[in-house]
């Protein structure tokens, strides 16, 4: 055996493990805390600082609430653009290639991360470059495209290493090679490997230290050379222990199961693959969740527990569903393969198989999709490259002609210089100053525009309100009467002498029921038209209970949140706002085929996001804004008149997110 230092090892562990499960996980609180001083301090910035906190919001909403997290990370981006702030686009464009890469977009999430990165090549960012290339080799890594996802990440190594961040060298280390370990160049990822762990101990960093032994340990394991493997992790978990990384922990004992696998010794590895699904269950880790299973899985199914097997295999499968990692869901399929092929029911074995070939496929179609995105990155990178290479040209050509122009200078009396100087700084004083008027006189012009067409548009909607508040008391009024005046008199029928037959008494039962369903019919049309309940509650709890009679009519899945509605808004602009919402809700019912409703209201003191996502077909944007629909058109029409914005994502196959941000300038809060 080489378990040299096993029985040490064994019992180290599990007195950690069981001090872990004693300290629990206090920080929770403390996080939701955090969470609410930056919501609180989100209300009060400006400029910059409201971006940063925005940014921050949105990193903590990352993995736990990604589209609450989308929705602060179009705050940033819209703050960005209207401040024309280049280094905040290129930070914002990233968080949405992160949150899209989490949520498995990763079409989305490419499309992200290019935009930042060219954003970060004409400003010459070459920190946020390396870090964006890190970023899409990592898409690259979990759609198993590893030539380009190694190219990547060379890339960012080479500019890591030009301004020498030691520690983000390390971690470039550690991703490289994370690619020969896919790769199985086990001599190769090694090297890697121990330059990262180098890196970690000269600059101190336990946080690159302990994941570099881990690492190690893994090479070890694969090659046969345990002993040396558990050396690693003993060493690895005092790291993880020092920082508290339980993420890393939890990984330590699945590995040293995995080892005890590797000898046969199948009751110890199922002990600490049990410590490993504890840690990742209290974690939630879905994906560790599907590596842990199958292992355990593999465990029964060589004690010949098959039944266990089999149930194992499958948790493991839905784990590797919820992330949608394909290479997890492939060998997922080919475990539960392999069990039924045990338990001799061909059929689903061969099922099963199939399933994991179909999964290959996707994975073969999604390394096209990715190379083609990382062919339009070199396109760029090599076009950045011949800008700047131009730029550097044009500046030498520059500065060579102020050498002449000094020379030039120079070679003339004092008097004269100062005369020249004089006469040009008086011209452009006196241009500057025209300027400046022409441009008040210009700021004037807009202002004025832009208060007589948010007249304009406030008359025509109020026009709308009050026609509209006509009509539904009108009917409620009139129609109602007569409705009421019809079913006392068929109700009357019902007391005549002689009585009636019990046909015509049916008839005059179902002529009541009738009328009392035109009368709640009427109820709504009056409601609708004219909503009382925003004059008397206000916007949120209109949408509020818009949604739940949604929900209660359709069977739906309804979800609603806001955030800093602590005091009302302008009337007009509640009216607006409820108008649209009730559009976009009404497209969802008759046109999504969705199930489920999600709608986030944000309010801070410059504007109101309106975040509205249903699990529909979707549909092609560009088709819908040809067609002569007025549904879409009124949504635009209306926010547009509100100097506001309308962004929709959408495509065919899944889902819409309608995000709507109007701003507050001049907006009356109410009480």
């Amino acid at each position: 055996m080489v378990f040299s230092s096993g029985h040490h090892f064994q019992i180290k562990i599990l007195v950690v493990f069981l001090a872990s499960l004693c300290s629990g996980y206090s920080g929770f609180s403390q996080k939701e805390a955090y969470a609410d001083s930056l919501k609180a301090e989100l209300k009060h910035a400006e400029g910059k600082h409201f971006i940063e906190v925005s940014n921050d919001l949105c990193r903590y909403y990352m993995n736990s609430d990604p589209d609450l997290a989308l929705s602060y990370a179009f705050i940033s981006l819209n703050e960005a653009y209207e401040n024309n702030l280049a280094n905040e686009k290129i930070l914002a464009y990233n968080l949405f290639g992160i949150i899209y890469n989490n949520k498995n977009r990763y079409d989305s999430a490419f499309v992200n991360f290019n935009k930042s990165i060219s954003l970060a090549y004409l400003m010459h960012d070459t920190s946020h470059i390396a870090s964006i290339l890190n970023n899409i080799g990592f898409i690259n890594y979990r759609l198993c495209n590893y030539s380009e996802a190694l190219n990547n990440f060379n890339q960012s190594l080479n500019y890591y290493e030009q301004f020498r961040d030691s520690s983000s060298v390390g971690s470039a280390y550690n991703n490289i090679g994370l690619i020969y370990f896919e790769l199985k160049e086990y001599d190769q990822a090694l090297k890697y490997y121990r330059k990262a762990l180098d890196v970690g101990r000269n600059v101190r960093n336990l946080k690159l230290t302990g994941p570099s032994m881990i690492n190690i340990g893994y090479v070890y394991t694969r090659i046969g050379e345990t002993g040396k493997a558990l050396s690693y992790l003993d060493s690895a978990l005092v790291y993880c222990k020092e920082t508290n990384d339980k993420f890393n922990e939890a990984k330590i004992y699945k590995e040293i199961g995995i080892i005890y696998f590797t000898n046969k010794d199948y009751k110890n590895a199922l002990k600490y693959l049990g410590i490993a699904e504890a840690y990742n269950l209290k974690l939630k880790n879905p994906i560790e969740l599907a590596s842990v299973f199958e292992r355990q899985s593999e465990c029964h199914m060589a004690l010949n527990s098959l039944d266990k097997a089999l149930s194992l295999a499958k948790k493991g499968l839905q784990y590797a569903q919820v992330v949608v990692n394909k290479k997890y869901l492939v060998r997922a399929y080919k475990n539960i393969s392999q069990i039924y092929e045990k338990k001799q029911d061909h059929k689903l074995a061969l099922h099963f198989y199939r399933k994991s070939i179909e999964i290959n496929e996707e994975i073969l179609d999604n390394q096209k999709i990715s190379q083609i995105y990382n062919m339009q990155l070199q396109r760029e990178t090599d076009k950045n490259a011949d800008k700047i290479a131009e730029l550097n040209m044009q500046k030498q050509m520059q500065n060579i002609e102020i050498e002449k122009q000094k020379l030039i200078i120079s070679k003339n009396n004092q008097f004269i210089s100062i005369v020249f100087i004089i006469s040009v700084f008086s011209v452009v004083i006196i241009y500057l100053l025209y300027k400046y008027y022409l441009n008040k006189q210009s700021m004037k012009l807009d202002h004025a525009v832009h208060s007589l067409k948010e007249q304009r548009a406030r008359e025509v909607i109020e026009a709308e309100n009050r026609e509209r508040k006509r009509i539904g008391e009108e009917l409620h009024e009139s129609l109602s009467q007569i409705l009421l005046l019809a079913k006392l008199t068929v109700s009357s029928l019902k007391i005549k002498d002689p009585p009636l037959s019990e046909k015509q008494t049916e008839a005059v039962n179902n002529s009541i029921n009738l009328l009392n369903t035109a009368f709640e019919e009427l109820r709504n049309i009056s409601h609708n038209l004219t909503p009382f309940l925003l004059k008397e509650k206000g916007l949120i709890e209109c949408v509020n209970d818009l949604l739940n009679k949604i929900g209660k009519a359709n069977n739906w899945v309804v979800n609603f949140e806001e955030i800093g509605f602590e005091k009302r808004v302008d009337g007009f602009l509640e009216t607006t706002i409820y108008r649209v919402i009730q559009e976009i809700f009404s497209n969802i019912i008759r046109h999504a085929e969705a199930t489920e409703i999600n709608c986030q209201l944000i309010k801070t003191e410059k504007d109101v996001t309106i975040m509205i996502e249903d699990n529909g077909k979707g549909f092609d944007i560009n088709q819908i804004k040809k067609t002569d629909g007025i549904g879409i058109h009124n949504i635009y029409s209306r926010i547009e008149n509100l100097n506001g914005a309308v962004l929709i994502d959408s495509a065919l196959g899944r889902g819409t997110i309608f995000t709507l941000i109007i701003p507050l300038t001049n907006k009356i809060d109410h009480d």
